[in-house]
C-alpha cells in the first residue's frame, strides 16, 4: 500500500510540474536557455566524434528515435498489457491491465493538447540534422514541438516495463543483477531517445523535458493502479 502511494504522489507532482513547466514555456529565459542547450549539445557531439563516426552518431541518434515512434510504441504497450492481462499460476484475468494502454492514449491525448495551445515554435531547419527539405534553409519551423512525444513515450515504456518486472517477479533478491541491469537499461534507452531529439534539431530542451514529466507522471499512474491487482 504504501509503495502505491508513493507512486501516486510522484506520478501527480510529475504531472503538476509539466502543468507549471506549459504555463511558463513561452518566457524569455527559457527560449534563450533552449537556444543554448540545443547548440552547445550539438556543437558538442559533433567535435567530439571523429570524422568517421559522424554517420554512426547520426544513425545512431536515428535509431534511437524509431524505438519511441508511435508504431513502435503501440506494439510495446499491447505486448505488455498481454503480459499482464492473463496470469496462469493464478488462472485469473487482471482486466486492470487496460489501464497501461489507456494511459498511453492519456499521453498522446496530451501530447496534442499541447501542441495546440502552447504555441512553442520548433527549433529552425537549419538546426535540424537530417532535414526532409533544403529550401529555405533558415526557415523558420511553423510546426509546435511541445512536448516532446518521443521523450514522453519514451519514459513511459521504461517506467511501464520496469513495473512490469516487479509486477511478475516481486522483489525478491533472485535474479538482482538482471533485474538491475534491465532498469540501468531502460533509462540509458530514456536518456539516449531525449538527448536524440536535441541533437537532431527536432526539439528544444524545454520540450524534451515536458515530455519526460508528461509521460513519467502518467506511466507511474499506470503503475500504481496496475500494483493494485498484486501486492509487490
Amino acid at each position: 500500500m504504501r509503495k502505491k502511494s508513493i507512486l501516486f504522489v510522484c506520478s501527480v507532482l510529475l504531472f503538476v510540474s509539466f502543468v507549471v513547466l506549459s504555463k511558463y514555456e513561452d518566457r524569455p529565459v527559457l527560449r534563450s536557455l533552449d537556444f543554448a542547450v540545443t547548440v552547445k549539445l550539438q556543437e558538442r557531439i559533433d567535435s567530439s566524434s571523429h570524422l568517421r563516426m559522424a554517420s554512426f552518431v547520426g544513425n545512431l541518434m536515428e535509431g534511437a528515435t524509431f524505438f519511441a515512434s508511435p508504431e513502435f510504441t503501440v506494439i510495446a504497450t499491447v505486448l505488455v498489457t498481454g503480459l499482464v492481462l492473463y496470469d496462469r499460476k493464478q488462472r485469473r484475468w487482471h482486466l486492470r491491465s487496460f489501464i497501461i494502454p489507456l494511459a498511453l492514449i492519456a499521453v498522446v491525448a496530451v501530447e496534442i493538447y499541447g501542441k495546440s495551445i502552447v504555441h512553442h515554435p520548433a527549433p529552425m531547419y537549419s538546426m535540424i540534422k537530417n532535414p526532409t527539405t533544403i529550401f529555405p534553409a533558415n526557415y523558420i519551423n511553423e510546426q509546435f514541438s511541445y512536448p516532446s512525444g518521443h521523450a514522453a513515450r519514451a519514459i513511459f515504456l521504461a517506467i511501464v516495463c520496469i513495473s512490469l518486472l516487479f509486477y511478475r517477479y516481486g522483489t525478491n533478491r533472485a535474479g538482482d543483477r538482471r533485474r538491475i541491469g534491465f532498469i540501468i537499461s531502460s533509462f540509458c534507452y530514456v536518456i539516449l531517445v531525449a538527448v536524440s531529439r536535441v541533437y537532431l534539431g527536432h526539439h528544444w530542451f524545454s520540450d524534451v523535458v515536458g515530455g519526460l514529466l508528461l509521460g513519467g507522471g502518467l506511466a507511474l499512474f499506470g503503475s500504481a493502479m496496475l500494483m493494485q491487482t498484486k501486492d509487490v
